[in-house]
């Protein structure tokens, strides 16, 4: 794109458009690698990223949305839970635009982690999540974040019920 042609198109039109491309891109990743989708929307990223040169903070909710993007598609895809939770704290470095972009991707760590066997991990970060929702919800009003809390309340209640309901199978008296 010609440089005067960048300079003109703001970056809330160039946010759409990552956007758009983005989401492109989900569509497609069922049909193809998980490498050749975190390639391509590695290469969304600096292509973005470069357009909004000058616009810092909207260039860092490009990384934001790309780094949680790799995070949701490596569980979909059943990586390790060690190359999910990388991911995660990768996402976690960069930071997350709010509480309940941040309870999401905690959310489905610890969900996943549940999925592979590993209830304390998923317990931890569950517990640790409804502390901070319920930090947040005491400064500031959010339909959003109540909605997280009460899902991360339930997820908690379903773990405890499934540690009960293991301890009382004659395997493990």
């Amino acid at each position: 794109m010609p440089e005067s042609a960048k300079r003109r198109k703001g970056p809330e039109a160039i946010g759409r458009d990552f956007a758009r491309a983005v989401s492109g891109e989900i569509v497609r990743a069922a049909t193809i690698s998980h490498k050749e989708f975190m390639s391509r929307l590695r290469d969304l990223e600096k292509f973005y990223v470069h357009e909004l040169e000058g616009f810092p903070e909207f260039a860092l909710e490009v990384k934001r949305r790309v780094s949680e993007q790799l995070l949701e598609q490596a569980i979909f895809r059943r990586n390790s839970l060690s190359a999910c939770r990388a991911r995660l704290n990768a996402a976690s470095r960069l930071g997350f635009t709010n509480i309940e972009q941040r309870a999401h991707c905690h959310m489905l760590y610890a969900q996943y982690a549940f999925a592979r066997g590993n209830k304390r991990v998923a317990k931890r970060i569950a517990s640790a999540l409804v502390i901070e929702l319920e930090q947040s919800l005491r400064k500031r009003k959010s339909p959003l974040a109540k909605q997280c809390l009460t899902y991360a309340r339930g997820f908690l209640d379903f773990i405890d019920s499934a540690n009960k309901a293991l301890k009382r199978t004659p395997s493990h008296a």
